[in-house]
């Protein structure tokens, strides 16, 4: 993939010299606790609990929302599994068997 510098310069990124020494601190110690556990093949990112933890560590350093949808939604990213999301024949619905609160088949949602 390539992506021309004025895509990259537009793309927001964490500037880490503006965080907090206490949350800085907060990320230190979740790397510690983190940096040695072994992570699932990319592929299984929606079910390994070390990305989900270090999900939650971001998540609670920098008021960000749950991150396990989008860890779910990247698992199904054709590049990772090497299957097409494209319709099954005999398949009525893109994720059929998901459903949402209501009971009706879940549509794509993005966060």
């Amino acid at each position: 993939m390539h992506v021309k510098k004025p895509q990259w310069s537009a793309m927001p990124v964490l500037d880490v010299r503006n965080l907090s020494p206490e949350i800085v601190s907060r990320l230190a110690d979740d790397y510690d606790a983190l940096c040695d556990k072994e992570l699932l093949a990319l592929a299984k990112l929606d079910v390994d609990p070390i990305r989900a933890r270090i999900d939650d560590a971001l998540s609670d350093a920098l008021g960000l929302p749950d991150l396990a949808p989008l860890r779910e939604l990247l698992a199904r990213e054709p590049g990772l599994t090497g299957t097409s999301l494209s319709r099954k024949p005999e398949q009525t619905e893109m994720f059929s068997g998901v459903k949402d609160a209501r009971g009706a088949a879940a549509q794509l949602r993005l966060i």
